[in-house]
């Protein structure tokens, strides 16, 4: 006999905290592929009560990263792919980018605030993705990079 399913079941519960909400693509090394990935992050962020200052810096982060991974890492090759998987709930967001790229050292990556830098380019993503998230770390190769951003406890 098949089970009976209450219609209650469909209903949205008021107060109760959304599940998380969680995703894992691997995305071709093409320009402008990132999309789908941060059009649905965007969403969900807003789904989980994240403030717009928060969606403005995760979805850059997250942006950045992801690029960073396309370009850089897997050099727009259209063999590789990028690896990405997120995770968004009230109080957390986490998002892990693997290219198929050699990597690098973060550590050797120029201050890009110092005088001698400012007008070159490279290097502003990842001081970006350092200063708006909450925790960012890099696998030992230096090709896929974990990052956090907690919610800020309200007072």
């Amino acid at each position: 006999m098949g089970a009976v399913k209450n219609s209650d079941d469909d209903a949205p519960r008021t107060g109760a905290p959304l599940p998380a909400w969680r995703l894992d693509v691997r995305l071709p090394s093409e320009r402008g592929s990132s999309r789908r990935v941060t059009d649905e992050l965007l969403e969900q962020l807003g789904a989980h009560g994240w403030s717009p200052s928060d969606l403005f810096s995760i979805h850059l982060a997250a942006e950045e990263a992801i690029v960073n991974a396309i370009v850089h890492g897997n050099k727009l090759d259209p063999a590789k792919t990028v690896h990405v998987a997120c995770h968004v709930d009230a109080d957390l967001v986490r998002v892990e980018i693997t290219d198929e790229g050699e990597g690098f050292d973060p550590a050797q990556v120029p201050d890009c605030t110092l005088d001698d830098r400012l007008e070159v380019p490279s290097g502003r993503g990842v001081m970006l993705m350092r200063n708006f998230m909450t925790r960012i770390e890099y696998n030992a190769k230096g090709n896929s990079v974990l990052m956090e951003k907690r919610r800020e406890p309200q007072s």
